[in-house]
Order: structure tokens, then C-alpha cells, then sequence
């Protein structure tokens, strides 16, 4: 299930390895972030490419994360429809050949697994907010009894006028103003 050893990897080092698999998730995704309510069937293909002594790997995945509202906790069908490329080097590769800051993934032992690569990928592609579409649509914040959410924009502009506390004013000069030099 998405590994291989290397020596299956060279026998294609004139045309890429390709592979095409559709993988449950579930289990492993939910035990990894828990606010995870469900995963479908992730459907994976791409391929491995030898490149002068490393493997690029190129991954496509398509399924659906079901996941809470950040706003409302309300559950969100989220879809996954992506691809990613990794660089995965030998202890021999030159690393020179690449550009800084670029990702090399060091392969241990004598086979490239794919699946932590796979995982990590969907964890990541999971966005800080999410809302539901009618959450998207309308812009309505939670409210209750005696508390509201708001934006940014419109604290900021119900509370331009506010004066700040006169108690807190001896202390005004306390700390001398920062003018940005660091020493």
C-alpha cells in the first residue's frame, strides 16, 4: 500500500512508476486530529520518478473530510482534490542540485513508503477556519444571551470613540516610546 522497495523503484528508472489506489483513512486520520468526524474513501494516484539518483514523487488525492464548523461546530463536508510532489534523496545524493529551501526527504532502510507523506498532506490541507456555506454566505456570528461574536472590523469601529481608562494614566510614561532600533 504505497511502498515500495528500491530496488522495485530502479527497475523504473526509464519510465516512472505510476499507481493508483483508493485508501481508507479513517481510522488513522481521526486518531491523528480528532475533530475529524469522518473521512471518505481517499482515491490516490500519481507516480515515482527516478532523477539522477532520487525519487520524486507526484501524489493527486480526491475524497471528502467531514469536518466541524470553526464558527458553529456544524459538520462541514470538505473536499480534497490536490496534488504534491516530494523529493526523497539517498545518503549519496547531492543535495547541491537543489534549491535552498527546498523539502529533501531522507530515505531510510531500502524502501520509500508514501503513507506518512499522504497523512501529512491532508492534515495540512485542512484550512484554520471553516464554514458551512450558509455560515460563508451570510457572515452571521454566534450570539447567546448576553454575548455576541464579532469581526475585527466591526469592534474597531464600535470602539474608536472609547476613551482609555484614566487609572491606567500615571502610568504613561513609564516606558520610554520604542523608535524601532534594536540593540
Amino acid at each position: 500500500m504505497l511502498k515500495w522497495s528500491l530496488a522495485d523503484l530502479m527497475k523504473h528508472r526509464s519510465a516512472p512508476l505510476t499507481f493508483s489506489e483508493v485508501l481508507a483513512l479513517e481510522d488513522e486520520l481521526t486518531a491523528r486530529d480528532p475533530e475529524i468526524l469522518s473521512v471518505s474513501p481517499v482515491a490516490v494516484s500519481g507516480e515515482v520518478r527516478f532523477s539522477e539518483g532520487d525519487f520524486i514523487a507526484t501524489v493527486s488525492l480526491k475524497g471528502k473530510l467531514v469536518i466541524p464548523s470553526t464558527r458553529s461546530l456544524t459538520p462541514v463536508d470538505w473536499p480534497l482534490d490536490f496534488t504534491f510532489s516530494e523529493v526523497y534523496v539517498t545518503a549519496d545524493s547531492d543535495r547541491e542540485k537543489y534549491d535552498d529551501g527546498q523539502l529533501l526527504i531522507d530515505l531510510d532502510g531500502d524502501a520509500l513508503d508514501l503513507m506518512p507523506a499522504v497523512t501529512d498532506h491532508i492534515l495540512l490541507a485542512i484550512p484554520m477556519q471553516v464554514l458551512t456555506p450558509a455560515e460563508a454566505e451570510t457572515g452571521e456570528m454566534p450570539t447567546g444571551t448576553d454575548w455576541a461574536v464579532v469581526s475585527e472590523d466591526e469592534y474597531e469601529a464600535t470602539h474608536q470613540d472609547e476613551k482609555p481608562n484614566p487609572a491606567f494614566a500615571k502610568l504613561q510614561g513609564l516606558f520610554p516610546e520604542d523608535d524601532g532600533d534594536d540593540k
